[in-house]
């Protein structure tokens, strides 16, 4: 047993701690079967009011502020920021959430929250150009900025324009590319103009959803029936949210897998009289297999964990010609459908004109940061990007748009280039002001060096040449784009600057709605009179701990902490917990 010295101080931060990270209401301190329980096990321990734990966690907030201030004062590279405004329901008030994301200098991918500010209505461009700068400015990262990912609307265009020029010139390639359009929103809006266009298509099968699992004894029945056709009923039968096209192509490719027990169950229930068709059926597989490409890109773009802005480009490149080739009507499998299945067939194809619409509305030019990420993947380089624009637009075309790209990535070359050699003459310069002990024939050849006029333009052409010219990687699915860059990167200095900027750009703003997620949980109905400030200390200080900011014993204790908040769902209703917004 070791010595057990009782430190009060330390026991009020760890209850702090416990309270910010599981997300407890600051009252539980003034509970009399708490402090009873706090008396039990340590009776030196006196019980801080609620008051007083709100004053702590406030404290250690700004405190930690403070040093992520100064760290980013000194940080050296590019930060890429993303923001989104939510609205609290029990409150009526508005914030704003602002996510920086960067790779940090031992080649780490990081994501955390910056700030939950409050934000005063109306929520004009004006006000959230003006908060969104105070933000950078208070963080020093007006200057640091890649990309501002936001969602698609014209307040957010406005309100970009208006930070431009608010914001230093030397942004990347003079902020020209600052704004990011959430990618996942976009889909979004793609899918829904297709969606208005089918009607009633799927309204039998949703219809047969909500009759089986409207009641728990309809259910069991349900269940019952899967067991005696021999059928596992591995996923559960779930309504979808009209509004989410997500949760609609979850609920068709679950139900698909029972369109057997549908039928059987329609023989022996008399009420039960929305049994789906076989045409009904067929055409809920003909929506499975054109939604599942747009599920399986939405949910890779969503993740936060690892770099997603190198797969941009092929995943957009993709839904492109699936559009394209769903939108061109076969004929001959036409005169092979019957006329209820025919008129359905034709419902597709309208469907596929309306998402085709919207498509070419915001993807008309691809966004050239994303073109660049591409290209610096080992993988595909240039090579990607000449195989997909060949086959959209043809060879000429193609030739105009790679030739664009190399353009865009030469610029951001001589950019870098320039940057370094300034970095390096203010080093030279300081050096001299010190007493040198270098002979003076190296002396003379030093300054001999320093009077060449420098021939950047050779030195980029010549590192992005040997770049390109090499053999692309093999396809792998485990391949680590950070990592590469970090050890195989090391012969492509300038190149190397340039993918640890641009790779962890996102191109959702998911880390945005996550963060309104635990927001959402803190202002609870019993939670509502909660002030801003504190929401944001409460909020900033689980992310940050979540986010490894706070120290090693912190982290690990938010960890602990953290893994008793998620309650573990059945392996069946997995997948729902997938479906937000987007």
């Amino acid at each position: 047993m070791e010595n057990y010295i009782f430190d009060q101080e330390l026991c009020r931060k760890e209850l702090a701690l416990m309270i910010y990270c599981h997300e407890y209401t600051l009252s539980m301190v003034d509970h009399v079967g708490f402090r009873k329980f706090c008396a039990m096990l340590q009776p030196l321990f006196k019980v801080v009011s609620r008051n007083t734990i709100r004053k702590d966690i406030i404290e250690m907030h700004e405190g930690q502020k403070d040093k992520l201030i100064k760290y980013f004062a000194n940080f050296k590279n590019i930060v890429a920021v993303t923001s989104d405004m939510w609205t609290a329901v029990h409150q009526r008030r508005g914030y704003m959430a602002v996510i920086a994301h960067y790779i940090d200098a031992s080649w780490n991918l990081k994501s955390f929250l910056l700030r939950l500010v409050y934000v005063p209505a109306p929520h004009t461009a004006q006000v959230l150009c003006d908060v969104l700068h105070e933000v950078l400015v208070e963080f020093h990262l007006e200057r640091k900025i890649s990309t501002i990912t936001l969602d698609n609307c014209t307040t957010n265009d406005k309100a970009v324009d208006d930070l431009l020029d608010k914001l230093d010139s030397s942004l990347m390639l003079g902020g020209k590319l600052l704004h990011m359009r959430c990618c996942a929103h976009i889909l979004n809006l793609i899918v829904k103009d297709g969606f208005a266009v089918l009607g009633d298509g799927t309204e039998r099968v949703r219809d047969s959803v909500g009759y089986w699992s409207a009641t728990g004894k309809r259910h069991e029945k349900f269940e019952k029936t899967c067991r005696l056709m021999n059928i596992e009923y591995s996923r559960r039968l779930n309504l979808d949210c009209k509004t989410r096209w997500k949760s609609t192509y979850i609920m068709l490719s679950i139900d698909v897998l029972y369109r057997d027990v549908f039928y059987r169950l329609s023989l022996r229930e008399k009420n039960f009289n929305c049994c789906p068709t076989t045409v009904d059926w067929d055409f809920a597989m003909e929506m499975i297999d054109r939604l599942k490409l747009f599920y399986e890109v939405t949910t890779l773009w969503l993740g936060t964990r690892y770099v997603t802005a190198n797969f941009f480009f092929p995943k957009v490149c993709g839904i492109q010609l699936a559009i394209r080739k769903w939108s061109t009507p076969d004929y001959e499998l036409m005169q092979t459908m019957s006329e209820e299945m025919k008129s359905k067939y034709e419902l597709m194809q309208q469907m596929s004109k309306e998402m085709k619409n919207k498509f070419l509305k915001y993807w008309t030019d691809i966004h050239g940061l994303m073109a660049i990420a591409t290209v610096l993947d080992p993988r595909y380089k240039l090579h990607m990007v000449h195989a997909l624009y060949g086959s959209l637009y043809g060879p000429e075309a193609a030739s105009v748009e790679v030739a664009r790209v190399k353009q865009l990535l030469r610029e951001l070359l001589v950019e870098y280039q320039d940057a370094s050699s300034i970095g390096t003459s203010n080093a030279s310069s300081a050096s001299k002001s010190t007493p040198s002990s270098q002979d003076e024939v190296f002396d003379i050849f030093e300054r001999y060096m320093s009077s060449q006029p420098a021939d950047s333009s050779l030195l980029v052409h010549t590192e992005l040449d040997l770049y390109l010219e090499e053999p692309t990687l093999p396809r792998t699915n485990d391949f680590d784009i950070i990592n590469w860059w970090k050890f195989g990167g090391i012969k492509y200095p300038t190149l190397q600057l340039i993918a640890h900027d641009i790779l962890p750009i996102p191109v959702t703003t998911v880390a945005s709605e996550s963060a309104f997620s635990t927001s959402g949980r803190i202002l609870s109905p019993h939670c509502s009179r909660l002030v801003p400030k504190m929401v944001e200390a409460i909020m900033c200080m689980q992310a940050w701990s979540n986010a490894d900011m706070l120290g090693q014993n912190h982290s690990t204790l938010s960890t602990e902490f953290q893994t008793c908040l998620d309650d573990e769902d059945e392996p069946m209703d997995e997948e729902l917990s997938t479906c937000n917004n987007y």
